[in-house]
């Protein structure tokens, strides 16, 4: 299989560094000090159990030089992906498939507007890297994993893409409906990061205080509300399983990437969390109100600074 994947940040930098030291040869489009950084050095990837440091088969910023692979991965930000649609469209071929790895619900839908639903899958990330020194990607804690599907929720099309992975040694696991895994990670994301971001504060503080509690499963609730709107047949005790992680499993001191960016002066992914919440709940005539009241709060700070 000829992959190439878009974005060396936490999750590219990650899947790059492991498909390549299983020997397989990935097309890797970065940019700037990132780029930079590795073309000098290589891609030097730390874990806990041990670091290692690699040289992409291809690293470039013109998706001109990577042919037309069968598998590209979208692993820039959600706010990323539409410039990232229009540069790759001269490296989709007739049999390339494109997986994405965002925050949100969005990005399936927006590479089958782009490329067509046979071309576009489902992924759901749940892990944590990021970029510690230009070059450098650290991943923290134990990988939950890359589940991939197509857009009707299916992995039996996508086998070979879940055994690549596997003998990576990339968790990989088996879902009966992806879709339910992508909304399931919305469930609990559009509060954690609505929330880490909009306080200014960690879990255990989030925890701790009654009233950011009930707003964190209240954001839950309404997010659970559109997916079945949608369609989707989310589970009935999908948020109160997700409001047990959020009080008991997160770690007191974490942070979303979100509440990170905002800290930084990055601009902000809001329009695929609590804003897509927002927007399509109230296209299906469903409450957000607490997700329109924390987009609202966080809108300001859309394009950083």
């Amino acid at each position: 299989m000829d992959i190439a994947i878009v974005g060396a940040g936490g999750i590219g930098g990650y899947l790059a560094a492991k498909l390549t030291s299983a020997g397989r040869d990935v097309k890797l489009l970065a940019r700037g000090t990132q780029l930079a950084a590795i073309r000098e050095n290589g891609l030097h990837l730390i874990e806990p159990e041990g670091d290692l440091t690699i040289t992409p088969a291809t690293l470039t910023d013109d998706a001109r030089e990577i042919g037309q692979p069968d598998l590209i991965i979208m692993a820039v930000k959600a706010h990323q992906l539409e410039d990232a649609i229009e540069q790759v469209r001269p490296a989709v071929g007739d049999g390339t498939r494109l997986l994405p790895f965002q925050n949100g619900v969005d990005a399936p839908d927006m590479l089958a507007r782009a490329f067509g639903k046979d071309r576009a899958l489902i992924g759901v990330s749940r892990f944590f890297a990021n970029i510690t020194a230009p070059g450098v990607i650290t991943r923290y804690g134990a990988v939950r994993g890359f589940t991939v599907g197509a857009m009707n929720g299916t992995q039996s099309p996508v086998q070979d893409i879940i055994a690549l992975f596997r003998n990576a040694g990339i968790e990989s696991p088996d879902h009966p409906d992806v879709r339910i895994d992508l909304w399931a990670k919305l469930v609990l994301f559009n509060a954690a990061s609505s929330l880490t971001a909009g306080t200014r504060k960690r879990f255990g503080t989030l925890r701790d205080t009654p009233e950011t509690a009930a707003l964190a499963r209240r954001l839950m609730q309404e997010t659970w509300e559109v997916g079945r709107a949608e369609g989707v047949p989310l589970p009935e005790a999908m948020v109160a399983d997700t409001f047990r992680i959020f009080m008991e499993v997160v770690p007191a001191d974490g942070r979303t990437s979100t509440a990170h960016d905002l800290e930084a002066g990055r601009p902000l992914e809001i329009d695929f969390t609590c804003g897509a919440v927002a927007r399509r709940g109230r296209a299906l005539g469903v409450d957000v109100t607490a997700s329109e009241t924390v987009y609202a709060l966080l809108a300001p700070w859309r394009e950083g600074g």
